[in-house]
């Protein structure tokens, strides 16, 4: 099969969606941040009675935190991206690829049919999924297909 048809076929699950990292819109940031460092994830998704209600990304601590100079102890739903876009389990990877590249999304939860949180999927996956389909090329493939070394690396 070719990569188009996989794209057009092939469910998201097939990007390995992630176990969602979540909190409550009552934790502080830093938990958040001790979340997002202990999970070695790019974000944290703020849900209420299953159902997500905002993210927070390593975007929203240098736009928000950092920059505006926001306390720890602020709640999250105060820095977070609230109602953010979520894909559904019936989406194909390109509707995924299709809807991260339009909004300019790094992260963006799955959710069932019933808007209660599955997953999250992030550009890492995604990448991971299209690496698969071709590994010998991207393995194999120099900074610059046209560069030529002119003298020795190293000692």
């Amino acid at each position: 099969m070719s990569l188009r048809d996989s794209l057009a076929h092939d469910a998201f699950e097939a990007l390995q969606v992630l176990d969602p990292v979540t909190v409550g819109s009552d934790q502080p940031v830093s938990h958040a941040f001790e979340l997002m460092r202990a999970r070695h994830v790019g974000c944290v998704v703020v849900t209420e009675h299953g159902k997500p209600i905002g993210i927070f990304t390593d975007r929203d601590v240098l736009t928000h935190v950092l920059e505006k100079k926001v306390t720890l102890d602020t709640p999250v739903v105060d820095v977070m991206t609230a109602s953010p876009e979520t894909i559904d389990e019936g989406s194909t990877v390109a509707d995924v690829i299709r809807r991260m590249h339009h909004g300019g999304f790094r992260h963006m939860p799955m959710v069932t049919d019933g808007g209660l949180l599955r997953g999250v999927v992030s550009v890492k996956r995604i990448v991971e999924y299209l690496v698969e389909h071709f590994p010998s090329a991207v393995f194999n493939l120099p900074p610059d297909p046209g560069q030529e070394q002119l003298t020795r690396e190293g000692a």
